[in-house]
Formats: C-alpha cells, structure tokens, sequence
C-alpha cells in the first residue's frame, strides 16, 4: 500500500513539473525585444504623493547662500518653504491638456517662527496679489527644470527687493537626495 501511495505521488509531482515547464515555454516571446520608449514627462508627473515627493529649490547667488524657496507639488496644493522656519500651502489648478501647468492661486495656510511680512502687503505697488488671484504659473522646462510666470511680477520683484534674497524665483531645478 505504502508503495502504491508512494508511486502516486511521484506521479503528480513530475506531471506539476512538466505542467509549470510547458507554460513557462508558452509564455516566452521568441525574437527580439522591443526597447521601451519613454513618453515626454509632463508636470504633473512630478507631484507628490503620499509617502514621496519632488522637491524643487531655487538656484541662489553665492552671497545670497541657501537654496530657498523649495516648493513641493501635490494634487490640489503646494507646499513653499520660504526659509527654515516659514512654511505656506496653496491651492493649485493642475492642467493636462495642452499646456500642461500648474497654476499657484493666493490662498494660503502657513505655517512660520519668523514670517515674510511683505507677502501680506502691497509693498506700494499697485497690482499685487489678493485672496483667490492666479499668482503664477508652473511648467515643466525639462525633467529637472520648472520655469515659473508670475501674473504680478511688478510686485513679485518688489518683495524680493525688500527681502534681499530671491523669495520669487524664474525657475525652481529638482533636488538631488542622495538614497544611500
């Protein structure tokens, strides 16, 4: 009986082994592979999601000394850090089709220890943001460059005037974080 059980067994097991070979055959391509082609990154490829982010910082001069803002986008806001101690969140428009941007609107929740005050003012210009104004808009240069179009750049160039350093910058380049 035991050899009965026994050769039954080694039956089914060699009949598994040419089952799974057979469909592993099946299942190989014959010829050569096709290379994959990357399609164009758009904007939107670049936001945050829940446990990762992209972080882009803006290029400043050497006596200017930090790289601050750093602005990280996510589905329905970005967050901007001005400095060490100065964090503010807006609202964002994300649009895919045709020109692929991201529009930064004038509401915002922040965050700080030491605040930039010009950004509540109008710092004497005329034109400056208010409550619920696209401030500026955000598209993809290349996969590690963002050019930035501000809609108040009378005002925008006023604050970084005031605040001697670059609050506002043209273009914002991807962070490079090191894993290891």
């Amino acid at each position: 009986m035991k050899q009965l059980l026994l050769g039954l067994l080694l039956v089914i097991c060699l009949s598994c082994q040419n089952h799974s070979s057979n469909s592993n055959t099946r299942k190989r391509k014959v010829g050569p592979q096709k290379a994959k082609v990357e399609s164009p990154k758009k904007i939107g490829d670049f936001m945050g999601h829940e446990g990762s982010s992209f972080v882009w910082t803006a290029e400043q001069t050497p006596e200017e000394g930090s790289s601050y803002p750093k602005i990280v986008f996510y589905n329905e806001y970005a967050r901007m850090q001005f400095h060490g101690q100065c964090y503010y969140w807006f609202f964002t428009h994300h649009y895919y089709t045709g020109t692929d941007k991201i529009e930064l609107v004038w509401t915002f929740k922040k965050d700080f220890v030491y605040d930039i005050e010009s950004l509540s003012q109008s710092n004497g210009v005329k034109k400056f943001p208010h409550y619920d104004d696209v401030f500026s808009e955000y598209s993809l240069v290349n996969d590690s460059v963002i050019k930035v179009k501000y809609h108040f750049p009378e005002w925008v160039k006023k604050v970084n005037e005031l605040e001697k350093y670059t609050v506002f910058p043209d273009y914002f380049y991807l962070e490079n974080i090191d894993l290891n």
